[in-house]
């Protein structure tokens, strides 16, 4: 019960900062801002503004005020801001990653399938809008500007929210890392309100999860998180000309073979991690018994 409110807190916290972000920008009054909403707020800002300051307001400086408050005391042990004990876990991780998205892909299919009502495909529909809107570059400078607001800013401050305080408060309650790291994923994914791409990102939460917790790093997962959304802005800044025909296709059936081979390399990084997570864990235990 103390996880829940410990987690209702930090979600108000959130919107606390996010209205009080309205406020300084458009809204006079308390009746103002709850008729805002963020198509007036991104007529006003411009969209990297808007992204800019709503990712800060939301997400980035609530994780870093819940963390100040709540785990003042051990706020580095609880993040766990060390680099991995072991380096191979940099290379695993980012393997893991690109070696799953065959996988994220076949999420992705299968997400076509998900019923949703009217209401959340309008709201999907309307950040992807948004999203393929930001992904148009003109010049150099737009790509790293959209590499910071796009890549670097939520792979930091989701990375905090999520894995550093969500995941890890479910975890200290639960004492099952499973399901800690399902849980966070399914918050993780539907936070973004973009539910036609609701599975393949809960597919990478479990990637970003499982991660974190194997490392005991928070700088692994950050990585990884960097590294998928660095990549999506890459991609759409090399074929800015085709853009807008790669947003209309239908994404192109996997081969089977693809997604066996997709599996089993997911299954040995798995194993792998997991391996090295225990002997990282047997030296530390080993060191405390020498001290």
């Amino acid at each position: 019960m103390k996880t829940f409110f410990r987690i209702l807190g930090l979600i108000i916290i959130s919107q606390v900062l996010t209205f009080g972000f309205i406020f300084m920008f458009i809204g006079d009054s308390v009746v103002e801002i709850t008729k805002l909403d963020s198509k007036v707020l991104i007529e006003e800002m411009g969209l990297r503004s808007y992204l800019l300051y709503s990712q800060i307001a939301s997400v980035l400086f609530p994780a870093i005020l819940y963390l100040l408050i709540v785990h003042f005391n051990d706020i580095n042990a609880w993040i766990k801001l060390q680099l991995p004990s072991n380096r191979h876990f940099f290379m695993y991780s980012v393997m893991l990653l690109i070696l799953a998205y065959p996988l994220i892909q076949l999420s992705a299919d299968l997400n076509k399938y998900m019923p949703f009502t009217d209401f959340l495909k309008e709201e999907s529909n309307y950040i992807e809008s948004l999203m393929k809107e930001i992904l148009v570059m003109n010049s150099p400078i737009d790509f790293f500007i959209n590499l910071g607001i796009v890549a670097l800013l939520p792979a930091i401050g989701e990375e905090l929210f999520f894995r550093a305080i969500i995941q890890n408060e479910l975890l200290s309650t639960i004492k099952r890392k499973d399901v800690a790291i399902i849980l966070t994923a399914i918050i993780f994914s539907a936070f973004h309100l973009q539910f036609d791409g609701f599975l393949p990102r809960f597919f990478l939460g479990l990637i970003l999860g499982y991660v974190y917790f194997w490392s005991r790093s928070i700088w692994t997962s950050v990585l990884l998180h960097f590294i998928n959304n660095g990549l999506l802005v890459f991609s759409a800044f090399m074929m800015q000309d085709k853009i807008d025909e790669i947003a209309s296709e239908s994404p192109q059936t996997i081969p089977m073979y693809i997604l066996l081979m997709s599996i089993i390399a997911v299954f040995v990084l798995r194993s792998k991690m997991i391996e090295l997570n225990r002997k990282e864990l047997n030296k530390d235990i080993t060191l405390q018994d020498k001290i």
